[in-house]
């Protein structure tokens, strides 16, 4: 689960339309991640050049192993190999959207903003936008995370994850019904996300259809219940699920006398009524 999981995340994070010599290179990646840890870090297979060595690695290299480490979630290790990196070489986007990534997952959501805005400056591509459009929406600007997302979507439709920004951007703007829209087009294309059908059941559930909320929560936790969530503090599925059980279970009703019960009043009534005569 935790390899097939690290593996998502690399997918996830490039677009779909790579290069066939580039899209080799990250399919060597995965298998390179696949392999058994045989007993030492992942960053001891891809060591940083040293002065004694006088070995200097490639921005490629240091790309590489940026995103092994981002498939073990390894945040800090991404920060510090990006870091190492972009010292080298400054002005390398992939790098710095690796980094704004990995600074989101760790709550400095300000500092991945604007990471990911100088890897868009040097070279726009629609997994950078969806990537700041995530730590806008963990900073709460909406509105500049569903300009992110649209202009993702704009380069490349096909890059789901851009939809994901859209669809949280456009429920927290209390705009359900194009929320709902939007994910009944991309979850054709990605079925298997945990973050859409997450997304689904929360609109189900801002909506009031308990029933289609409760089971696109199942939906999501089967899928994967510990899937990475956007940033820190999004509440996982699990305890969205929870939440919307304790909305939806109806409080038990007083009881409300029965026919049979206006009878026995009435009798109690009349014999009352006929001591009180007697006595007189």
């Amino acid at each position: 689960m935790q390899q097939s999981a690290g593996i998502r995340r690399i997918l996830m994070y490039f677009s779909p339309s790579l290069s066939p010599g580039r899209f080799l290179v990250y399919v060597l990646l995965v298998a390179l991640v696949c392999l058994p840890a045989q007993g030492y870090p992942v960053s001891a297979r891809i060591t940083s050049g040293s002065p004694a060595t006088g070995i200097q690695l490639s921005a490629a290299a240091y790309e590489y192993q940026g995103m092994a480490l981002m498939a073990r979630r390894n945040w800090n290790g991404v920060i510090t190999t990006t870091d190492e990196g972009l010292a080298v070489y400054p002005d390398d986007a992939e790098l710095y959207c690796l980094r704004a990534y990995a600074l989101r997952k760790t709550g400095y959501f300000t500092e991945a903003a604007d990471n990911a805005s100088h890897a868009i400056r040097i070279d726009p591509k629609p997994v950078r936008y969806a990537n700041r459009g995530f730590a806008l929406l963990a900073l709460g600007r909406n509105e500049d995370a569903l300009h992110d997302a649209n202009t993702a979507i704009a380069i490349n439709k096909s890059y789901t994850p851009a939809y994901g920004v859209k669809v949280i951007a456009l429920f927290r703007m209390n705009n359900l019904t194009g929320a709902e829209q939007v994910i009944d087009t991309v979850m054709p294309s990605d079925p298997k996300n945990p973050l859409f059908w997450h997304l689904k059941a929360k609109i189900s559930a801002a909506e009031g259809n308990c029933s289609s909320a409760t089971e696109a929560f199942h939906q999501s936790i089967e899928i994967d219940p510990d899937y990475d969530l956007p940033w820190p503090g999004f509440e996982n599925a699990t305890t969205d699920l929870k939440n919307i059980e304790k909305q939806c279970t109806v409080p038990a009703r007083e009881p409300v006398p029965t026919q049979a019960t206006f009878p026995a009043v009435f009798a109690g009534a009349a014999i009352a009524l006929a001591i009180l005569t007697r006595e007189r």
